[in-house]
């Protein structure tokens, strides 16, 4: 589409650009917060330390995403089918708490494992829990559903402030390191613990006893779900995992500066996916094809933004890296180029998952991260047989690109099923 016509599109439609930007504004600042973590850190525990500090933020991450168990997902739904029904209500915010703390349980069992497995990585493990048990307690899906997300963002934005800060003041040497993830995790669980009482009290939920049949059916409807997260999850941390397993310092360091920018981005295209879905489920009850033009518009917007910042990356890695890290990283500058257009594919692609939730196609989109996955340990195992690390950055471009023709295959096969 010529950028004339793009441009007279986006005016037309500014109210969608509008209406983004201030429910996005505190979530956007909440991400900034997050990725501000990634200079300070490096700066305050140095390159080498970062490495370890990200391998086990990524194990953190991996374990939340199979304690929520999907409910950050359909528990939005649920909320929002209930936000009137106390009792649905109740049953709903209880059986989520529920089945994640019974996974929590077991995910102590993983870390047991760890101790014995890898012992070397042990402790910064270890301190990574109270990053697990905040996303545990974390009360987002209820927010979302409610659409009432100002209070949630604002709190969490202290949280990441106060965690920063904690960093800057305790951190002073690369062998305190393994508290960072420590204290990332520490206010984040008090803030969560503050949002879950507010809840209770303002929405008058009541105790509600979730009986053994109701926890199966829970985990079986979201298995699917957690299948998928978990996989994407180790898309991008798989090799992070295995370039940590080298025993190469610089390499690592070098290579989880990149999946922590990368990081960065998706953490950007969350908020802009959860701004979004919401309204695009409402759109494609209403009218798939209302839904379909409201796709075709956000595509041009996201086109114009990840592009751009695209090109910067690419045409100025050298300058990226120098201001996150505490000194030059020429592999990490390498790196940095190879992976510029992955945000923009990342961002694209989000409609395309947007496309299959709204229409419930939860098999599909495991098939596909499962797909993926086989896909990141074959890229994973080629580039680790070509014994030349300059070419680990190519493993996130090739993950994200090889995601949107699979994405479209499932996407045309769930238009024929309507």
């Amino acid at each position: 589409m010529p950028i004339q016509k793009i441009y007279l599109s986006l005016v037309k439609n500014r109210s969608v650009i509008v209406n983004f930007a201030n429910l996005s504004f505190l979530q956007a600042a909440n991400v900034l917060a997050q990725i501000l973590l990634i200079p300070i850190i490096a700066h305050k525990a140095g390159l080498i330390e970062f490495g370890q500090i990200a391998v086990a933020g990524s194990y953190a991450a991996m374990v939340s995403i199979l304690i929520n168990y999907g409910s950050n997902q359909s528990g939005v739904k649920d909320v929002a089918l209930h936000r009137t029904a106390p009792t649905a209500l109740s049953q709903t915010f209880f059986s989520i708490y529920y089945t994640r703390g019974l996974l929590l349980v077991f995910s102590f069992l993983l870390l047991i494992g760890i101790y014995f497995l890898s012992p070397g990585h042990y402790r910064h493990f270890l301190s990574a829990n109270t990053i697990i048990l905040s996303e545990m307690l974390s009360p987002f899906f209820f927010f979302v559903g409610m659409q009432q997300l100002f209070l949630y963002n604002l709190t969490n934005l202290i949280a990441k402030i106060i965690s920063a800060l904690l960093i800057i003041f305790l951190i002073t040497s690369s062998k305190e390191g393994i508290w960072v993830n420590f204290l990332i995790g520490i206010p984040g669980v008090l803030a969560n613990i503050f949002l879950i009482f507010y809840i209770i009290r303002k929405y008058r939920l009541f105790h509600f006893s979730v009986s053994t049949a109701e926890l199966i059916r829970y985990l079986k409807t979201n298995f699917y779900l957690t299948g998928n997260n978990a996989c994407v999850q180790l898309q991008q941390s798989y090799f992070l995992f295995i370039v940590s397993g080298m025993g190469d310092g610089i390499v690592l360091a070098a290579y989880s500066l990149i999946d922590k920018i990368i990081w960065s981005f998706r953490m950007l295209i969350i908020s802009f996916f959860n701004t979004i879905y919401p309204r695009a489920a409402v759109q494609y009850q209403q009218s798939p094809g209302a839904w379909q033009q409201m796709k075709r518009k956000l595509s041009y917007l996201i086109s114009i933004v990840f592009l751009t910042i695209a090109l910067v990356i690419f045409c100025f890695p050298d300058t990226i890296i120098r201001i996150i890290a505490p000194e030059s990283n020429t592999l990490a500058a390498v790196y940095l180029q190879y992976v510029a257009l992955v945000p923009f594919i990342a961002a694209l692609n989000s409609l395309n998952v947007a496309d299959l939730l709204i229409r419930h196609q939860y098999k599909y989109i495991f098939i596909i991260a499962v797909l993926l996955l086989m896909m990141a340990v074959i890229f994973a195992q080629i580039l680790l047989s070509l014994h030349n690390p300059g070419l680990f950055g190519l493993y996130l471009l090739l993950i994200e690109c090889s995601s949107i023709p699979l994405y479209l295959y499932f996407i045309r096969k769930s238009n024929r099923l309507y």
